[in-house]
């Protein structure tokens, strides 16, 4: 059962639809938040991910998924930003997994580099 959702598109009308960056939050229970992250997680669109991450832990959660399944692209700002959520998270005593897909280019990206979020992965 999802208790609430919200959808944050952050597209503009220039951007092409493939390509639309698309933040959503959902609560499969009341302590626990769900953020979906799709499109380009980069320079642009992580502060926005950081923004959304920041609010809902300041929350009463005591767990936070940020799922990255349907991001296309992942520069390092974007890396850093999903970092800096696991981090601030785990900082404030919720458990925190960054969910991704078991093949692709963001797993291939977080396995080259050294993320602190590595034992948080949850492939699907």
């Amino acid at each position: 059962m999802i208790h609430g959702r919200s959808t944050l598109p952050t597209n503009s009308p220039a951007t092409d639809a493939p390509r639309a960056f698309r933040l959503t939050t959902h609560r499969p229970a009341p302590d626990t938040a769900v953020v979906e992250v799709a499109g380009d997680l980069d320079l642009a669109t992580a502060p926005r991910l950081r923004e959304l991450i920041a609010a809902e832990a300041a929350g009463p959660l005591t767990r936070l998924v940020i799922d990255v399944r349907g991001v296309r692209f992942l520069s390092a700002t974007g890396l850093a930003a999903i970092e800096d959520g696991h981090l601030l998270a785990t900082g404030r005593g919720i458990v925190s997994t960054v969910r991704v897909a078991s093949a692709g280019a963001v797993l291939r990206l977080i396995r080259l580099l050294p993320v602190r979020f590595a034992d948080a992965l949850e492939l699907v």
